[in-house]
């Protein structure tokens, strides 16, 4: 997967109206809550075969360290 095609993922799965950057920060997002944290790790494990846990996204704060998450299976 593209880190492009990615990103539009990552705005549906929050339901942002602005558009995701690898740069920017989890917690600035007003949507980057326990649901939103949840309905992550669905998509990774449906997706890219990846469980994460809620331990695993608490060391996440940016959408680049998401992107890291899913290895190669986005470039």
């Amino acid at each position: 997967m593209k880190k492009s095609d990615f990103l539009v993922e990552l705005e549906d799965i929050l339901q942002r109206e602005d558009d995701c950057k690898e740069t920017d920060n989890l917690i600035d997002y007003d949507e980057w809550d326990s649901l939103s944290k949840m309905s992550i790790m669905a998509y990774y494990d449906k997706t890219f075969g990846i469980k994460l846990s809620l331990n695993d996204l608490k060391t996440v704060s940016t959408v680049s360290e998401l992107i890291k998450l899913a290895g190669e299976n986005i470039k």
